[in-house]
């Protein structure tokens, strides 16, 4: 089983610098998501997933609300 990532570990891939350049790769221009739009990470950062363009994806601000409740409610959070 990984080890679970240190706070610290989890800011440094939460960083805004990072996600813009992320953002960019990913095809939106000046590193910055359309309004309604969200970074999902897959794994999620606490579980060790990384700010990487094959370990994210976009998606609307509702349905990455409605999958993390999911994940909450199954004890996996």
């Amino acid at each position: 089983m990984p080890k679970k990532p240190t706070k610290a570990q989890i800011k440094k891939e939460r960083s805004p610098k990072k996600i813009k350049k992320v953002l960019k790769q990913k095809g939106y221009p000046g590193g910055k998501l359309p309004k309604g739009k969200e970074l999902h990470h897959e794994p999620p950062l606490a579980e060790g997933g990384e700010t990487t363009p094959k370990k994210t994806r976009v998606m609307k601000k509702k349905k990455h609300k409605e999958l993390h409740a999911k994940r909450r409610k199954k004890g996996r959070v």
